[in-house]
């Protein structure tokens, strides 16, 4: 049994140093595979944190984005209520210079009436 035993494990050892070469051959190009993998793990992780740093920095002129659009808005409302102060501020002006000249012409008609009576 011993001898029985011991040719199959010839045999088999046989086969395996006969197979051994075209296994080596396969591992070598799985490891090939796996460094040519883990390069571009390494490679997409990289570009994975520079995206994610984009992200942060997109995020952050949204945000000062949006605090412009708030002030320009403030400044909009502002001007507004500038205009409408100067307009009627304007308007104040017309009319007081409207009133004097109409005192003036009064005072000037009442002079010139009595520059012709006397």
């Amino acid at each position: 049994m011993i001898t029985v035993e011991s040719k199959e494990t010839r045999e088999q050892a046989g086969r395996w140093i006969e197979e051994g070469p075209r296994w080596l051959s396969v591992l070598g190009a799985v490891l090939n595979s796996y460094d040519r993998l883990q390069d571009r793990t390494e490679t997409a992780e990289r570009e994975n944190e520079r995206l994610r740093g984009l992200g942060y920095e997109i995020e952050q002129v949204r945000n000062r984005l949006d605090a412009s659009e708030r002030e320009c808005e403030r400044l909009r409302e502002e001007v507004s209520r500038l205009l409408a102060e100067a307009e009627r501020s304007h308007r104040e002006r017309e009319e007081l210079v409207e009133g004097l000249t109409r005192v003036l012409n009064e005072a000037l008609v009442r002079l010139r009436g009595d520059q012709g009576s006397r």
